[in-house]
Parts: structure tokens; sequence; C-alpha cells
């Protein structure tokens, strides 16, 4: 959602033909239109913007008072909570959140942790194993490269 229109603000309708709230502005010498299907968008405006649509009221026809005054309920309510784009919401739910996610961060650093102490065993095993290899492979090298001890054979006679 566009955000910012307070500078320009020309007024804002509920059309009955749409069913929608048209937010006009001006910017820059050209008239613009926000379209607002739902009226929990409005919770994405900045503070200067919920303040904008809470001092110009809605305008309407007196059969869609009740569809309108949705829409001017919601700007209400933001600028009285002080809920906007570029607020934070400090509900049970948002600590709740925050919570679970230092649960899952921890358990993801002790998860990562163990991975690379398993990892860091690993290699160390296969560090061993490959310098047993390489020993083995060593003796047996050293033993054939040895002279072979020249035998005296005895023969009994007969």
């Amino acid at each position: 959602m566009e955000q910012d229109f307070h500078k320009g603000f020309v007024c804002w309708i509920y059309s009955c033909l749409s069913t929608e709230a048209v937010i006009t502005y001006k910017a820059e010498n050209e008239v613009r239109h926000i379209y607002v299907y739902d009226p929990l968008w409005l919770v994405n405006c900045s503070a200067k913007d919920i303040e904008c649509l809470f001092v110009n009221k809605i305008c309407y026809k007196a059969e869609d008072k009740e569809q309108a005054m949705q829409f001017q309920n919601v700007v209400s309510i933001c600028f009285q909570k002080g809920i906007n784009a570029e607020s934070k919401w400090s509900s049970k739910s948002r600590k709740i959140e925050k919570k679970v996610a230092r649960k899952a961060e921890k358990e993801r650093k002790a998860r990562e942790e163990r991975d690379n102490m398993l990892r860091h065993t690993i290699v160390q095993r296969m560090d061993a194993e490959e310098k047993r290899k390489v020993d083995e492979n060593e003796k047996l090298r050293k033993l054939l490269l040895k002279k072979p001890k020249p035998r005296e054979e005895k023969f009994k006679s007969l």
C-alpha cells in the first residue's frame, strides 16, 4: 500500500460501485487514487496517513453508511491505539512469538554446536584411521626393503 499520501491528500470516499474506499491525492501535479478493498489494509498506512484519514472523515452515500463506517472505524482504532505500518504490536501473542523464536534459535545453535562437535570427532576418527593405515603401510614397506638373510640349507645325507 502506498504511504505518505497525506502531503497531497484531497479526499477519500466509499464507492458503492466497486465496494471499496478510494483515497485521492495529488503527487507532482498528478491526481492519484489508492483503492482499498479491505478496511484492514489501512493498518499498513503510515502514522501521518492514519492521522490524515482520521481528521478527514470518509465521504459516502446514506445507503452505504454501514460499509463506509467499517473503513472509518478501522482508522479510528488505528489512530487511538497507535497502530500503523511503523509501529510494532506489543501483545501477548507477540511476546509468545518472540519467546518461541528465541527458543528455536537456542535449539538451532545447540544442534549446530552438536553437529560441529560430531563432525570434528568424525574428522578426528578419520585422521586416526588414515594415520593407522599409513603406519601399517610404512611397516610393510620397511619389511620389503630389508634384504633377506641368506639361509643355509642343511641337507641330511642319505
